[in-house]
């Protein structure tokens, strides 16, 4: 029996944790020969999914340092807390846990990876700013070294860390299609009548933090511009360009902003689209959701969008220009579904094929010489 120690900073709602929850409640559906336990840094926030993983019946251990440069005082702590729990494996997910994990010797016996969900240098100097950005990429770059493997969730990306890292494997990001399920015609139309959504309207939706990254005032201001007939955006996320963005456009005729939701199912359920500007991605979860319920894809036209498409004939893929989406929104008014999203999703990037291959990963460096 393999046990598998999943470390990380919180469990709040953000991507890494919504991918470590998909792959941990697909494997307690059939569980084998692994047990997993999380430890967390930090006590959770308001926004934490804690609750979900206590009904997966995992055991849960919180180290309760607090936020800020605290951990790096706070190593033989945490070291000796990971060891007494005997793991064979301790995966990281995050950044703090990552640099963290890194600096950790956890003697020869115990595996140390981790995984990587986006392109380092691209996206924190986006978020951060260059020089802040450019620093956590590089020291994150550099705690790979101190790891058996790093898994990535896209050809992509593993293909811009190749040029730092080498032990590098690649498990596409995937959803729980059991619960990411379509409506039928009747309860879709239903339930837009209780939210107040015209049951003929086309409607577009924004799922992600509302950050530069994101590009979420480009879409705003074309849809502002447009005005298309019975058609309106949906904005599900909070973050730094709120402000902005409702300046650009606050007619909920047009846009309406839902804010940051618990849940992403009952707003794409009753969608016709699933629309991203984004500049940069690793292979995000909200697409991937979209699609298991059917709705179908409008995306920025960048190297992971495209690969999370390669087998859809004729996607809608734009430049982030507006001619671009211009022509890719007029084109979508009048689409007739003629692919079968849905099955696309199940047959690629099911939760179930996820923890699979996460499984097969484990047993894989436990039996073939990469304890460190």
């Amino acid at each position: 029996m393999l046990k598998v120690i999943l470390f990380c900073s919180t469990l709040d709602r953000v991507g890494p944790t919504n991918v470590i929850y998909n792959m941990l409640q697909a494997y307690c559906k059939n569980p084998s020969d692994i047990v997993f336990e999380i430890v967390t840094i930090s006590p959770e926030t308001i926004t934490t999914r804690i609750e979900d993983f206590r009904e997966l019946g995992l055991r849960i251990h919180s180290l309760n340092i607090k936020r800020g440069y605290r951990a790096v005082f706070k190593n033989k702590k945490i070291r000796d807390f990971i060891v007494s729990l005997k793991p064979d494996i301790v995966h990281s997910y995050g950044f703090r846990a990552d640099i963290i994990l890194s600096r950790l010797n956890l003697g020869p016996l115990i595996v140390k990876i981790s995984s990587s969900f986006n392109n380092p240098f691209e996206d924190f100097e986006m978020q951060y700013g260059r020089i802040k950005g450019f620093l956590m990429a590089k020291s994150l770059i550099g705690s790979y070294k101190q790891f058996a493997n790093v898994i990535t969730c896209s050809n992509f990306i593993a293909n811009k860390l190749r040029n730092y890292y080498k032990s590098l494997s690649i498990i596409y990001t995937g959803v729980d299609a059991d619960y990411f399920v379509p409506l039928p015609l009747s309860e879709k139309q239903k339930k837009r009548n209780e939210l107040g959504i015209p049951k003929d309207c086309k409607v577009y939706i924004f799922i992600a933090n509302l950050i530069p990254r994101k590009n979420p005032e480009f879409l705003i201001e074309v849809f502002s511009r447009l005005r298309l007939p019975q058609t309106l955006l949906l904005i599900m996320g909070d973050g730094i360009l709120l402000n902005s963005c409702k300046t650009i456009c606050d007619d909920p005729s047009i846009v309406r902003y839902l804010g940051a939701q618990p849940g992403t199912l009952e707003y794409l359920q009753i969608s016709d689209f699933y629309i991203s500007p984004s500049f940069s991605e690793g292979f995000p979860t909200a697409v991937l959701e979209a699609m298991s319920v059917g709705v179908v894809p409008i995306l920025s036209n960048i190297i992971p969008h495209r690969e999370m498409l390669s087998g859809v004939p004729s996607p809608f893929l734009f430049d982030v220009n507006d001619e671009s989406l211009k022509n890719v929104l007029s084109s979508s008014q009048g689409y007739e579904r003629d692919f079968d999203y849905r099955q696309y999703l199940y047959s690629n990037f099911s939760s179930h094929i996820m923890q699979k291959r996460y499984i097969s990963m484990y047993k894989l460096l436990t039996g073939a010489g990469c304890r460190n």
